[in-house]
């Protein structure tokens, strides 16, 4: 009995301090929201240089929460823990015609971008500044490959005489677990249509390599992007194409010395030493070095107001059914958010702007459902991001219109099905058996612990192929081309989006703010806003989220670092349910 007083004693004291602990937490976190909310709107002086650094994991549109504040230095507590590739033009924009603004200074020791077509948006939004004639200066201690590309924008790109200038090409790996199941003794089956070579993101289950069609695939789409980027490379720096692939080929960018004698950098000097010469060809005795984060905080409304308006639905990251997160696409909410744009009668057309490698294929069903619904009714214009593939593709079909970066990851056209098998793992490793007792022979129909029977493999088979043939119809009739036409194209192939454009797939070539253009035009409105969808996390979601799963997960990536992408796509194969329709692979640049 003593015992067990004391253990219920320590419990309560337990209890005791982690609820202290809690309301401290929350009163700390809401100072800091209340010394951020009140916080009045920055004043930016004359003879300011907007210094742009990209350290923060950049997505389609901000996302804030609150683990931030429990990874930040003490005097750099900044709530917004992501910048908006939407803001970022915005603000580029708005540095255009801000006369306070001198010059552009990119800071870019580190960018943090997910994939080409993100750099491309940036990288047009500069182009667009220098229509200023405002000067763009670049500084890196040492640029990442998709850094320098938005490094070539500038009008002068200084490195530091002891950095790099990391310009190798493209290149992937694909992971394959086959032997790793192996060792546990699990078993996977991988269905997919007869002709589905190109769908190639089960291979990773029972293959240990690529396979013919999987490697075609990325050779020829990687290919199509080094091509469009180092033209764009040759062009801005004026080296002979034929020349930058060969100092690509053998490293002859690398060494700081060989960046300068190449012609790839313009200087070899430190970042105050750029400061300085940036204050020397602005002639300017003083200059106020304007970080990003405060100009953004200067801008009230990033999107423009009107009595019209114009929805931008965003749906980002992969496919599931039930509730978007917000970097995650739930068709309840994306069909909630196409249906409420439609019955609202201000806003007279909708942007979805889709990046997602794809997901779950009943979600993908039940969100395209919805855009052809909507496309009805109102102009539904989709703007893609950095990959539109499989599902992501599937949603835009029913579009009015679709608009991509010539760079954009598109197509796989296609579905799959993994089925594991962990029976024998609990057998052997665990002494976990089964028995079975059922009422018709195919009673225990997909257990997870024995393998298919027949029937139920043949009825698996036939579900997958009743899913891609719907699939290709919503193409076809989307894009109004022929069934024989739209499966010719298929068979679960990546494209990128000049190629898509060739095929159909694709109608026009641009961003975000050129898909708002086109709805605009579309639905025959000149003076109209923006509104976006959904909602960001508001501050108690942001809160609560903050304390829990999310921010385990962010302080396990500080510490992991790179490897926390393969451990990312193992979570993401872990949560698959039912016949996926996802692009074949993760590859990093």
């Amino acid at each position: 009995m003593k015992q067990f007083f004391k253990f219920m004693f320590a419990s309560c004291l337990g209890v005791f301090l982690s609820t202290i602990l809690i309301i401290v937490l929350l009163f700390v976190i809401g100072t800091s929201i209340i010394a951020s909310s009140t916080k009045s709107v920055p004043t930016i002086n004359d003879n300011s240089v907007l210094v742009i650094k990209l350290d923060k994991p950049i997505y389609d549109r901000e996302v804030s929460d609150f683990s931030s504040l429990l990874m930040a230095d003490k005097d750099d507590i900044d709530i917004s823990s992501s910048i908006g590739l939407t803001e970022f033009i915005a603000v580029v924009n708005k540095a255009k015609a801000d006369p306070k603004i001198k010059a552009i200074m990119l800071d870019l020791s580190l960018i943090q971008a997910n994939g080409w077509a993100t750099v491309q948006e940036m990288r047009d939004a500069l182009v667009g500044f220098k229509e200023s004639k405002k000067k763009i200066y670049a500084f890196s201690d040492s640029y990442t490959q998709n850094a320098y590309y938005l490094a070539t924008v500038a009008d002068e790109i200084a490195l530091n005489p002891v950095g790099h200038v990391q310009l190798t090409g493209l290149g992937g790996q694909v992971m394959f677990v086959k032997d790793l199941l192996n060792k546990f003794d699990i078993d996977v089956e991988l269905l997919r249509p007869a002709n589905n070579d190109f769908k190639s993101a089960g291979e990773m289950f029972v293959n240990n390599k690529m396979s013919e069609a999987s490697r075609t695939q990325i050779k020829a789409y990687i290919s199509s992007i080094w091509g469009y980027i180092s033209n764009n490379i040759s062009e801005s720096r004026k080296i002979d194409i034929s020349t930058l692939n060969k100092n690509v080929s053998n490293l002859e960018t690398f060494m700081a010395e060989d960046a300068l004698k190449n012609k790839y950098v313009d200087n070899l000097t430190f970042r105050t030493d750029i400061q300085e010469k940036i204050k020397k060809d602005l002639k300017l005795k003083k200059v106020n070095w304007v970080q990003y984060r405060k100009y953004r905080s200067s801008i009230v409304d990033i999107m423009p107001k009107g009595k019209d308006q114009i929805a931008v639905i965003y749906a980002y990251g992969d496919v599931g059914q039930g509730k978007s997160g917000d970097l995650s696409i739930g068709s309840e909410t994306i069909v909630r958010e196409l249906r409420r744009a439609v019955e609202n009668s201000r806003i007279k057309a909708i942007v979805l702007r889709i990046n997602s490698g794809g997901g779950d294929a009943i979600a993908s069903e039940q969100m395209t459902n919805e855009v052809i619904k909507a496309n009805k009714i109102k102009p539904v214009i989709v703007s893609m991001g950095d990959v539109a593939a499989s599902a992501g593709y599937e949603m835009a079909c029913g579009a009015q219109k679709i608009v991509a970066n010539p760079i954009t990851i598109t197509g796989s056209i296609g579905v799959f099905g993994v089925i594991p098998n962990f029976g024998k793992a609990l057998k052997n490793k665990i002494g976990i058996g089964f028995d079975t007792v059922q009422t018709h022979k195919n009673s225990v129909f997909i257990s997870g612990v024995a393998p298919m029977s027949t029937d139920t493999r043949a009825i698996m088979q036939k579900s997958i192929d009743v899913f891609y043939n719907n699939f290709v119809d919503r193409v076809a009739t989307g894009r109004n081309k022929s069934f024989q036409y739209i499966d010719s194209i298929a068979k679960g192939r990546v494209w990128v989006g000049m190629d898509a454009k060739n095929l159909g797939l694709v109608d026009e070539f641009g961003g975000l703010y050129k898909s708002i253009e086109i709805a605009a035009k579309e639905a025959k409105i000149q003076d109209y806003g923006v509104v976006t969808l959904p909602k960001t996390k508001d501050i108690a979601e942001q809160i609560f989220s903050a304390m829990g799963q999310e921010v385990e997960l962010k302080l396990f990536t500080k510490e992991l670092g790179k490897p926390y992408s393969f451990f990312l796509e193992l979570k993401s194969i872990s949560d698959m349910k039912g016949v996926q329709a996802r692009i074949p692979y993760l590859i990093s640049f």
